[in-house]
């Protein structure tokens, strides 16, 4: 089956010109549908690397069936809604959170200013207090220490030294109350609250997304002879 190709068309206008386009918001109602008919979905868990297809051909032979699991999970973006590879938090953490660095002179930044590093890390300055900066990474995990310097793209100042350091992955993220089993504030008075890292966090929001449905292989063809009747309706 070519699951586009079902997608009824419909007409968008941009800069006065009109371009046929496929109604891809019609899967919304498809799966709303499916999910309600039938409640007897099964729970599968997705291994460290698995991707759309491979799981699709683990469970149905063909990896062509890849949109089955996504729709009825009501994964519209896979890039940020399936769990990545864990070789690869890092990275997603260091492009989601601040590294904060101190400098001898702030001036030397402004919010938005892009920089690069002596080890050859590209970062934008997204904000500033004090002689803190707090710049974050274009280019996945790279580490800053006070050997590296920095060179400031955008008013081509060169060499700009770094005094101290704190990595976006070791930073705290929230607190935990581990008897109470909730995020709180932080007491130093209370030996059950353990700090949580933002490398640590993601960790845990990845595993999250690693709990799906999926419809068992006898059901594939009632799921998409579903799909063909509704969509071509």
């Amino acid at each position: 089956m070519s699951y586009f190709s079902k997608f009824p068309r419909t007409v968008i206008t941009r800069n006065n010109t009109p371009f046929i386009v496929r109604d891809f918001l019609s899967r919304v109602a498809v799966s709303e549908n499916f999910k309600k008919q039938y409640s007897f979905l099964e729970n599968y868990f997705i291994l460290d690397g698995e991707t759309p297809e491979a799981v699709s051909f683990k469970l149905y032979g063909s990896p062509t069936y890849h949109w089955v699991l996504l729709m009825i999970n009501d994964i519209l973006d896979p890039r940020n809604d399936w769990p990545v590879p864990e070789r690869k938090i890092m990275d997603v953490t260091f492009m989601k959170y601040d590294y904060i660095i101190t400098v001898p002179s702030a001036a030397a930044y402004t919010v938005g200013d892009m920089l690069t590093s002596s080890n050859g890390g590209k970062f934008e300055v997204m904000s500033k207090t004090g002689s803190n900066i707090y710049i974050r990474s274009n280019s996945g995990f790279i580490v800053l220490t006070t050997s590296v310097t920095l060179n400031n793209v955008t008013t081509s100042t060169t060499g700009l030294v770094i005094s101290a350091v704190t990595r976006p992955d070791t930073r705290v993220h929230h607190y935990y109350d581990t008897v109470l089993e909730y995020i709180v504030d932080y007491d130093g008075s209370n030996p059950n609250i353990i700090p949580v890292t933002n490398y640590e966090y993601e960790v845990e929001l990845n595993d999250a997304k690693r709990n799906i449905k999926i419809i068992s292989e006898d059901l594939l063809p009632v799921f998409v002879k579903e799909f063909d009747n509704r969509i071509g309706a």
